[in-house]
């Protein structure tokens, strides 16, 4: 494989909106990269669906929480393949409860992972972006950040703190030609939602001005464009992608 090839790195690949975004990029004609933690036979078997497909995936297993483990992936992936065309930090968990009985382990886990995580990838791979003058970093925020969430305090906290990462590092990276912008989905059609009762499902939608959830593909449309030198003069910006929820 030719490192001219341009690549993508996505956190958190095997589901939900990341598995949609794996296989949106490598339809787009990227090499994909996705991280994983512990969901390896759903890595192996999205990678062996889009090379069967004809298009270029690999998957690695390394903890978003984990500094080393990023700064040795980072190491070898530039190696390999020079630096990333894009950035997609999507990795996250959810550890919800009423901040008053939270315990103190799933507050840190999820700031570790949703925050430092992004934290962690952007700076391993940023000297190499710089160095080939452009690029574009997507942060996956949530409406969580921008309206709050009763239950998920540290989760809202991060999608929060996503944005104020955006904005910041937007104005350091703009002389590099490097962009910096994040997208915060609403209700998207995810396993996520599975497991919701189709009562509340229906109560969700009627929340909605567009009476329906979001799709994965919705997602993976605008971080296409967001990637693209379509939105070559857009840097710093938070798109809310909610059928009007937060409107």
């Amino acid at each position: 494989m030719s490192n001219k090839l341009p690549w993508v790195l996505i956190t958190g690949g095997t589901r939900g909106i990341g598995k949609g975004l794996v296989k949106a990029y490598g339809a787009a004609g990227y090499h994909v990269v996705f991280t994983y933690l512990s969901a390896q036979n759903q890595a192996l078997e999205l990678e062996e669906e889009l090379q069967t497909n004809g298009y270029s995936c690999k998957g690695y297993q390394c903890d978003g929480g984990d500094e080393v483990a990023i700064n040795e992936l980072a190491s070898l992936l530039i190696t390999e393949l020079d630096a990333p065309s894009v950035i997609i930090n999507n990795a996250g968990i959810k550890k919800d409860g009423l901040l008053m009985s939270m315990d103190s382990k799933d507050w840190l886990d999820v700031i570790n992972t949703n925050l430092n995580g992004t934290y962690f990838i952007t700076r391993a791979f940023a000297n190499a972006m710089i160095e080939a003058g452009e690029g574009s970093i997507i942060n996956m925020s949530s409406v969580s950040g921008y309206r709050g969430s009763a239950g998920q305090t540290n989760y809202s906290a991060t999608k929060a703190g996503l944005e104020g990462v955006t904005r910041s590092l937007a104005l350091e990276l703009s002389r590099f030609n490097i962009r910096v912008n994040a997208i915060a989905p609403g209700y998207i059609n995810t396993e996520m939602l599975e497991s919701i009762p189709d009562v509340q499902k229906k109560n969700i939608r009627k929340k909605i001005p567009l009476r329906r959830l979001g799709e994965v593909n919705d997602i993976a449309e605008l971080a296409l464009f967001l990637s693209s030198h379509k939105s070559s003069y857009i840097t710093g910006q938070t798109f809310v992608i909610d059928g009007g929820l937060t409107v």
